[in-house]
């Protein structure tokens, strides 16, 4: 049950992710209408928001906590996103982005094992 509440959230935020990522490059980079990228969008973000949900859901009866849950997923979106942005965008992060990630890691260290 464990290894499911994982997946579950993991695989969830990397669609969620995934459907912003898509449609940022469709709309912003690309050149699909507003429409078209919003449309191409929501199935992947619809498929993670159900994800999360039974994975949050899920997540809460096993451990009687929320914020175990709530750590693994904003590790999962510390870990999936900037990789996102990096191999499908193409963008490398400017200084104080890279150092709000750093502080991102760091608070996310702390919750996980202090």
């Amino acid at each position: 049950m464990y290894y499911l509440v994982i997946a579950c959230i993991f695989f969830g935020e990397v669609l969620v992710i995934y459907s912003e990522q898509i449609g940022a490059r469709l709309y912003g980079i690309g050149t699909y209408s507003f429409g078209s990228a919003f449309v191409w969008t929501l199935v992947s973000a619809i498929a993670g928001a159900i994800l999360l949900v039974i994975g949050y859901m899920r997540g809460v009866k096993l451990h009687q906590n929320i914020w175990a849950v709530t750590a693994l997923s904003l590790s999962s979106i510390l870990i999936v996103e900037p990789l996102f942005n990096y191999f499908y965008i193409g963008h490398v992060p400017e200084l104080g982005s890279f150092i709000g990630f750093l502080f991102g890691v760091l608070g996310i260290l702390a919750v996980t094992f202090l």
